[in-house]
């Protein structure tokens, strides 16, 4: 019955360089900088008016050729656009906006258009064509060393990990977002990944948390007057109210935003929020009040195209008409929910299709490209070939004509030397042949061993990660419970209990920091490597009954090398003791590290019961 949306707001900022002619610099560049300026002042507080000042820019852009102009002006049509819902003309200007950029060979103001345009497929609900255009958002941000840009499209890309309920890649996007707009000292960047920090707590039902969020950001946008903003912000709170039951208090909260709504005429939102207000009335028991609300919202949501409302808002209606005993409007409204939803799978369907297809198609290019190749090599040998065969007719012509006599010794002569120069031509083809068969194995093998460096960094920094999220997060957790129980037990010292919960707490301390080092361990230069590894095996000693002895050789040999291989020989030492406990059955165990000249080597030795030898038959 619920349909759950969450508002994300994302600024977009769109510079491009302008280059006047001379009979544009004074009445012309004041008269588009005055509409510019218009178009801005307004465009959050009264869109309509925003809306004539960009449609009237883009026509004196075009009476007076000025593209770059047009383009902003275009731009301009399309963020508005994207704002009040209209996300079909957000698409159509857009799309003109980059084209007339592309045309004047104009890279800075790409990142902004790619931006909007994936933000409007998002709200279609197309998400792979709005992932596609953040990335190339992405691509244009960096060409142009726009952090702006840059932070946008991550704000962006949060906003649709959120929209699949991936909560923590939507905060790792914002994060990268905030750093960027803290760099460049965006205060209203940091102010809308506020916002959207607040959507990601009320997605994970954090009200309370959101809630103050919410009213940081609102008071700031109530100051500058910036209306839309206000709106979003009123739209989530009175959702929240409607999942905590608050009904009454939603319906006034969500009557007051929709009369804001209707004098912005966003659309989109306006949709959403009438969908709200007959869930409400709905809960409420009032089946004809909700009944028209959801009727208003469908309406708008079809002229919008807004597919990911509609099949909710189908249902609803379904299930309001099956209480009002109106089963032939149910079955209606049922089938029509099912069709939409149908429909949207057959899209992404269709979608998941064409990207096979896409990486298909590039891969027969990559295989033709490799055959055109071996193609004009073997061209290149026959006509060589040919080369030979003309002079070699020419000579014997030649020779004809100076005399018969001489033809006999010069067909030896040309023999001979045919015979040598196909041999020095194998052997420099054998050696150029081989040089190149050196050249593409040690590329391999370098390839390879970049490869295998760059997955284990990628794994000693996941374990360093998770290391320090076990040791910040659950260690200083548990070490608080410690304290705070064992101030507990001062008053309570003859509880049995109490000493046994002390006792398992302190284990669990341990067993947590041991886990924390075994996933990361500390740099060993602090306490050296030998002295390390002989508590990590103390601690092996102390939990099982198993006798270990260790032998390092020489110790401070082996405590100077790098921390990095230092980190796998405790590696190498901790998965060979594991296994041992696991599988050997053995009570005694022998670890030694003796440091040689050029290398270290690793013994570990065990009386455990070892492999069973099984003989296949025959």
């Amino acid at each position: 019955m619920k349909l759950f949306t969450t508002h994300v707001i994302v600024t977009f900022s769109l510079v491009l360089g302008v280059t006047w002619s001379s009979l544009a610099q004074n009445l012309d560049s004041t008269r588009l900088d005055s509409l510019s300026n218009v178009y801005a002042e307004y465009l959050h507080t009264k869109p309509q008016i925003a809306e004539e000042a960009a449609v009237q820019w883009l026509k004196e852009s075009r009476r007076l050729n000025l593209n770059l102009q047009e383009a902003r002006a275009l731009y301009a049509l399309g963020n508005l656009g994207n704002i009040t819902g209209d996300y079909k003309s957000t698409i159509n200007y857009t799309y003109k906006a980059i084209a007339l950029l592309k045309k004047s060979n104009t890279e800075k103001g790409l990142a902004a258009c790619y931006n909007i345009l994936a933000s409007a497929y998002k709200s279609l609900g197309e998400y792979p064509k709005a992932i596609d255009n953040f990335m190339e958002c992405l691509r244009y941000a960096r060409l142009t060393n726009s952090q702006t840009q840059e932070a946008n499209a991550y704000q962006n890309i949060a906003t649709l990990y959120l929209l699949q309920k991936d909560y923590k890649k939507s905060a790792e996007n914002l994060d990268r977002a905030a750093d960027l707009y803290r760099s460049i000292g965006d205060d209203d960047g940091v102010l809308t990944t506020l916002f959207n920090f607040a959507n990601i707590l009320k997605e994970e039902g954090k009200f309370d948390q959101a809630r103050e969020h919410y009213q940081t950001v609102l008071e700031y946008r109530i100051k500058e007057g910036n209306k839309a903003v206000v709106a979003y912000i009123n739209i989530n709170l009175s959702q929240m109210l409607v999942v905590e039951g608050k009904c009454r208090e939603a319906i006034i909260a969500l009557e007051k935003t929709l009369v804001l709504l209707e004098e912005l005429k966003f659309h989109s939102d306006i949709a959403i929020v009438l969908n709200d207000l007959g869930l409400c009335e709905s809960k409420l028991g009032n089946t004809k009040s909700a009944i028209n609300y959801f009727q208003r919202a469908l309406a708008i949501g079809e002229k919008q195209s807004l597919f990911q409302y509609k099949s909710d808002i189908y249902k609803n209606l379904a299930q309001l008409y099956q209480k009002e005993n109106n089963y032939k409007k149910a079955l209606e409204f049922h089938q029509k929910g099912v069709a939409s939803v149908a429909d949207q799978n057959s899209l992404d369907k269709e979608k998941y299709v064409v990207k096979i297809q896409e990486r298909y198609e590039t891969e027969l290019k990559e295989a033709k490209i490799q055959l055109l190749e071996k193609e004009q090599k073997l061209s290149e040998a026959e006509l060589q070939k040919v080369e030979l065969t003309v002079k070699r007719q020419k000579l014997i012509r030649n020779v004809l004509i100076a005399g018969f006599t001489l033809v006999l010794f010069t067909l030896i002569v040309l023999r001979l030397f045919y015979i040598q120069r196909l041999r020095v031509q194998k052997e420099l083809s054998l050696q150029q042949e081989e040089n190149a068969k050196q050249q593409i194995n040690k590329m391999i093998n370098d390839h390879k061993l970049s490869v295998i460096e760059r997955y284990q960094e990628g794994q000693e920094e996941e374990r360093s990660r998770l290391a320090r999220e076990i040791h910040d997060g659950i260690g200083s957790d548990l070490a608080s419970i410690k304290i705070a129980f064992e101030h507990y037990a001062e008053y309570h010292e003859e509880d049995v209990k109490s000493k046994r919960i002390a006792t398992a707490i302190s284990n669990a301390c341990i067993d947590l920091r041991s886990l924390s080092h075994q996933l990361h361990p500390l740099s060993f230069s602090k306490i050296g490597f030998t002295s390390f590894l002989s508590d990590f095996i103390d601690q092996i000693i102390k939990k099982s009954n198993i006798k270990i002895q260790t032998f390092f050789f020489p110790r401070e040999d082996i405590d100077l090398l790098p921390d990095e291989l230092l980190a796998d020989v405790y590696r190498i030492v901790q998965e060979l003791i594991n296994n041992i406990l696991k599988h050997a059955e053995a009570s005694h165990v022998d670890v030694q590290l003796t440091k040689h000249k050029d290398h270290l080597n690793i013994v570990v030795n065990d009386d455990g019961i070892g492999f069973q030898k099984i003989k296949s038959k025959a």
